[in-house]
């Protein structure tokens, strides 16, 4: 897709990537004085500050709450935890490495999870900026392409971009900065990075010991992510095999060996129940593969298609049949997904929109044949991603937002406060909701709810979901009722639309002890 412009040609003359830096040694007091206009920086900090500012606003939801669950839990009993969400299993695939930190840290300072979530969150952006200016070494065009990189990387998605784990434009990241993806792939960048370095320069072992323990930290830590880093690796290998045979493979092996042994002896979950449960997580992804689709793809994801051009002709570049390989396993991964049914597989998108992001980046740095016509095109692209992206944007604003400006933005309106009511829930407890909104501000405060508020295939869920239904249904006995209760060891209800339970002598025992009206909700809890 061209649009009537010349496509970046295919034979200028490849340019060698170089991993030193691009003045001498005797220069560096002349580059400290004048670090500004390091073309990155120039972007990285304002990307920093607005990480702040979005931090500083304190408005979150979905995941974080989630997040906060896993944290308070793990605070709660570092050594042997139950589940975040219904108390029940021991363990859970969400006890990462990330996630035992910072319940570690909330443990030993004393800080609720919220803080200690939202400043990693901020550390999670510094080390993305980090691993991808450290990982566009190898595109070659000097320091520019990094910092085009990281401008692609935040812009060129859909002018209505999704909102997803793992998905890197300004909108998304405004939310999911804290997620377990976002740390996830800042390291498998610098996966990618030790593993090219090894195969470049094959002496030591110290590229090698990076690539198993960060690949091994990063399969703990987000699945999904680690998916996309095998993908990477193997479009490495398959674009020069040679190199890749020179690289030593049997300290390759080993080194995948000794991160298999890593990720198999990590205490606080099993993995291989995540991966055996992928298919439980199928549902919830559809939306992905529906947003390819719906309009041509391009609300979602089109902008990006502006890289294509220099994709497929870049094969002479530095990294340029890695990037090529990487875009179609990455595509073939999102098709089978589609085919089979197995919706989990569109987490790919993210790796296969990385290789449009950065093919562009290092034809625009190079300043290839042809680059002026396509900076123009890509410079339209970035004003068009700029406003799709304009709810990442208000999310920095410090002041009131009205609704109708939220929603003109295309940002969401804050969720109602139930404050009122969970204010008397404790952490460890177990409540019983109506609406899985609620339940997941629950789990938020540490306490259990008896349905998963998110898919959890780790429990019994469809027994849950029965109980719940049934326990709130108008026709329910009442000492059936107390019998779900005394099952699950609830000791609230929070009702806001399902008012059987509020009848007299519809639930022996409990008694209201909150009310409120904006929005509506009642808690009952045993004394």
């Amino acid at each position: 897709m061209h649009h009537g412009l010349p496509l970046p040609g295919s034979d200028e003359v490849s340019e060698k990537p170089t991993l030193e830096h691009p003045r001498s040694s005797g220069d560096r007091t002349s580059v400290r004085d004048r670090w500004w206009r390091d073309p990155y920086l120039v972007v990285a900090i304002p990307a920093g500050l607005w990480a702040i500012l979005v931090t500083l606003r304190h408005t979150w939801t979905s995941d974080f709450l989630l997040h906060l669950a896993t944290i308070d839990s793990l605070a709660r009993d570092l050594w042997n935890p139950t589940d975040p969400l219904v108390g029940q299993a021991s363990g859970s695939p969400y006890y990462s490495p990330y996630a035992v930190l910072l319940g570690l840290i909330k443990a030993t300072t004393g800080l609720s999870a919220r803080p200690v979530l939202e400043f990693a969150g901020l550390v999670n952006v510094a080390l993305l900026l980090f691993a991808l200016r450290r990982f566009c070494r190898h595109l070659g065009g000097g320091r520019l392409v990094a910092a085009l990189a990281l401008i692609f990387t935040l812009l060129l998605w859909g002018v209505a971009p999704v909102a997803w784990s793992g998905f890197l434009g300004l909108y998304s990241l405004s939310w999911i900065m804290s997620y377990p993806s976002v740390i996830g792939t800042a390291l498998m960048l610098l996966v990618w990075d030790a593993f090219l370095r090894h195969r470049s320069r094959p002496e030591g072992v110290g590229a090698l010991a990076t690539v198993a323990l960060l690949g091994a930290l990063v399969v703990l830590i987000h699945p999904f992510t680690a998916v996309n880093m095998t993908i990477g690796l193997v479009a490495f290998v398959l674009a020069d095999p040679k190199a890749s045979l020179r690289a030593r493979p049997v300290g390759l092996a080993v080194g995948a060996a000794a991160a298999f042994l890593l990720v198999m002896v990590w205490p606080w979950s099993d993995v291989s129940t995540l991966f055996g449960a992928a298919g439980s997580f199928d549902a919830v992804h559809k939306v992905l593969l529906t947003d390819v689709v719906k309009d041509g793809g391009f609300a979602a994801y089109g902008l990006a298609l502006v890289g294509l051009p220099a994709l497929v002709t870049g094969g002479r570049r530095p990294l340029g049949r890695e990037l090529q390989i990487l875009f179609l396993l990455a595509v073939a991964l999102i098709s089978i997904g589609a085919a089979t049914g197995s919706y989990g597989l569109a987490r790919a998108i993210p790796v296969a929109m990385l290789p449009l992001h950065l093919a562009l980046a290092s034809y625009l740095a190079g300043r290839a044949r042809g680059w002026r016509p396509y900076a123009a095109v890509a410079l339209i692209a970035c004003c068009a991603g700029l406003f799709g992206e304009s709810a990442g944007l208000i999310r920095a604003y410090w002041g009131d937002v009205s609704p109708a400006t939220l929603r003109a933005w295309g940002a969401p309106t804050p969720a109602p406060s139930y404050d009122r009511v969970l204010d008397g829930i404790r952490p460890g407890e177990v409540v019983i909701t109506d609406t899985w909104a609620l339940a997941r501000l629950v789990n938020a405060r540490g306490a259990h709810t008896v349905a998963p508020a998110w898919p959890y295939p780790f429990v019994d869920e469809a027994a849950r979901n029965r109980d719940t239904t049934a326990f709130f249904a108008p026709g329910t006995d009442p000492q059936d009722r107390l019998a779900i209760a005394d099952r699950y060891g609830i000791t609230c209800a929070l009702v806001t639309r399902d008012r059987a339970v509020l009848e007299r002598g519809a639930l022996p025992g409990f008694t209201v002890t909150a009310r409120m009206t904006n929005p509506r909700a009642v808690r009952l809890c045993r004394p």
